[in-house]
């Protein structure tokens, strides 16, 4: 079986290292407003389904970490990568482009007899 989402074995991590329930988090999930019951969230950590969005917002809420936390080791490095390097300048404005012709309309072909 192929899973869903990389991140639902570190929000079982993470929830196991506080020592909560299913559904001790998804009740804390619900108070920051994520509408999620406890069988989907032990699905989302078993991978069986994905994690939107909105979950993760809430989940960086509850755990009170950096939302890079909830996702693999690999991910959390690329991003510290991507936050090293130098950000390259904006293109100056585009100049300015030709006025379009009207598009002519098509006239019908004669059928062949």
């Amino acid at each position: 079986m192929r899973f869903q989402n990389i991140t639902g074995r570190r929000v079982a991590y993470l929830r196991s290292q506080k020592k909560w329930t299913h559904d001790r988090l998804a009740s804390k999930l619900q108070c920051q407003g994520v509408d999620i019951s406890r069988l989907s969230l032990a699905r989302m950590e078993w991978g069986v389904t994905k994690i939107s969005d909105t979950v993760l917002a809430g989940l960086q809420k509850v755990f009170g970490i950096p939302i890079a936390q909830l996702f693999p080791q690999e991910v959390q490095d690329s991003d510290a990568d991507f936050a090293k390097r130098v950000p390259t300048p904006l293109p100056g404005p585009d100049p300015p482009k030709k006025p379009r012709r009207k598009c002519q309309k098509l006239t019908k072909r004669p059928k062949k007899v």
